[in-house]
């Protein structure tokens, strides 16, 4: 089973870095910006970029107590007679000079660091603009080997986020997070980041752009999809081979592996991929829930242990739903048919009642509704009451007159109730009831997201008198 929003819950509180810290760490790289542009140095610097994680936006929560990394490029013109030292130990040499920086500077072969007790540790790295005889227009500088070495973190992250907008949703993104949170927690195998990057990435082709809603519906499917390929490329090479930079193809990131260390992660992702395959074909969900902790520990799903049979039962919106003959209620509704949409209570405990007056409702509307890949983009078909769509889609609903034209008059304003049932959306702790004005006029735009049956209603308000003089049926989207 998918276990959709215990997917994302796992993903917000375990997985992803706080939006505090990632707000932390851009406040204090302005701060070394603007100190940088102050001194000396900035008579040859040119500009400055986030690069690796930080600028992938796959970096984590680091573990336990530990600080997390980023990087920050730091580009300049060349300065004539300077070598590799050159660059880096004068940067070094402007913290160690700032009252604020000086207790906190490390030197390592390509950069500076600067050390936020606790929090976070920079790497700062000078990166040389078009040096005189330069074998690349960017090159770093390795100070132990007195050697200039061309890279293009820019276009790197341009390739990962091209791969990233193929599989669409970001999948690619919180699945690099999920499979860095297994390296940094479980510790079975050993991956750079970048290196794992790239293994993952690769794994996608531009073909996949057609072939979302099959191998990248939703975050658990794409986790799935990904290992298994990754599982698939690796079985077929046993020895360790060379991985290229897809931007700059001769530099080889296999360097950051022996072979060692290379069996074990082919083993162990090999693993992951029976287990991955085990945990989503499992058809009981308590089961399913306990194989995926097998994959990432027991904070996953935490807390549907601490929901009863009895709470379980109130998420499910019909009244004494048959628990021995369907699995839930979607599957209901794919094997009775949509006549289990007329048993859906209206009266659950978290659905507001219509906060205006309900006139006498002579303006008949209804709701057109179209589904799409992308919010604004082409519509891919349109939807009917109750028909079952995937998750991880975006739906169009417009509220529209008895001619089927939609409502353009200033006298009148149509509110949205959107309404979540089901125990997907209770573990997740995201069920709604409430209403919603349109954006723009008339139209209401949802994403598909948790297994169940929900529903959207449009209310038509007369402005002048706050009431509403028209009201739509139930539109059901059930989600699979």
């Amino acid at each position: 089973m998918k276990h959709l929003g215990e997917f994302k819950t796992f993903l917000e509180g375990q997985v992803n870095l706080n939006k505090t810290r990632i707000e932390t760490l851009t406040d204090r790289v302005e701060t070394i910006e603007n100190f940088l542009w102050r001194t000396d140095l900035s008579r040859i610097i040119k500009r400055f970029s986030s690069q690796g994680s930080w600028a992938h936006k796959t970096i984590i929560k680091p573990p336990g107590e530990n600080g997390f990394d980023a990087d920050l490029l730091m580009f300049v013109d060349p300065v004539p007679g300077w070598t590799t030292n050159d660059y880096i130990l004068k940067l070094r040499s402007l913290f160690l000079e700032s009252k604020t920086y000086k207790d906190m500077v490390g030197l390592k072969n390509r950069c500076v660091t600067l050390n936020y007790a606790g929090d976070f540790e920079l790497d700062v790295v000078p990166c040389v603009v078009e040096r005189p005889g330069h074998t690349h227009r960017y090159e770093v500088c390795n100070r132990t080997e007195d050697r200039f070495e061309p890279t293009d973190s820019e276009r790197y992250t341009e390739w990962f986020q091209h791969a990233n907008n193929l599989a669409g949703g970001d999948h690619l993104v919180h699945v690099m997070r999920l499979i860095k949170y297994l390296r940094d927690t479980k510790t079975t195998f050993s991956c750079k980041s970048v290196l794992l990057n790239t293994l993952v990435a690769n794994q996608i082709s531009q073909a996949d752009i057609n072939y979302r809603p099959s191998y990248f519906p939703d975050l658990p499917t794409a986790f799935r999809t990904l290992i298994s390929r990754l599982d698939h490329y690796l079985q077929g090479r046993a020895d360790l081979h060379k991985i290229p930079n897809p931007i700059l193809p001769i530099e080889d990131f296999n360097r950051h592996w022996d072979h060692d260390k290379y069996a074990n992660f082919r083993e162990m992702i090999h693993k992951y991929r029976q287990w991955t395959d085990e945990a989503y074909s499992e058809t009981d969900e308590k089961q399913s829930i306990k194989k995926w902790r097998w994959i990432f520990g027991d904070e996953f799903a935490k807390g549907a242990d601490a929901l009863t049979e009895e709470v379980t039962r109130s998420l499910v919106p019909i009244p004494n739903f048959n628990v021995q003959r369907f699995r839930d209620t979607v599957q209901a509704v794919k094997l009775v048919g949509l006549s289990v949409l007329g048993l859906v209570r209206r009266d659950l405990p978290w659905v507001q009642r219509p906060p205006f007056v309900l006139a006498n409702q002579t303006i008949p509307i209804s709701i057109k509704v179209t589904v799409h890949l992308h919010e604004n983009g082409p519509p891919a078909g349109t939807v009917a009451s109750g028909q079952v769509l995937p998750a991880d889609h975006h739906i169009r609903f417009e509220a529209v007159g008895g001619t089927g034209v939609p409502f353009a008059s200033k006298d009148h304003d149509v509110q949205w109730q959107v309404v979540n049932t089901d125990r997907y959306a209770g573990y997740a702790k995201a069920l709604r009831g409430g209403f919603y004005p349109s954006k723009p006029r008339s139209v209401r735009w949802e994403r598909t997201e948790y297994r169940g049956i929900h529903w959207v209603e449009a209310f038509l308000i007369r402005k002048r008198t706050g009431a509403c003089v028209g009201r739509s049926d139930r539109f059901f989207v059930v989600i699979e």
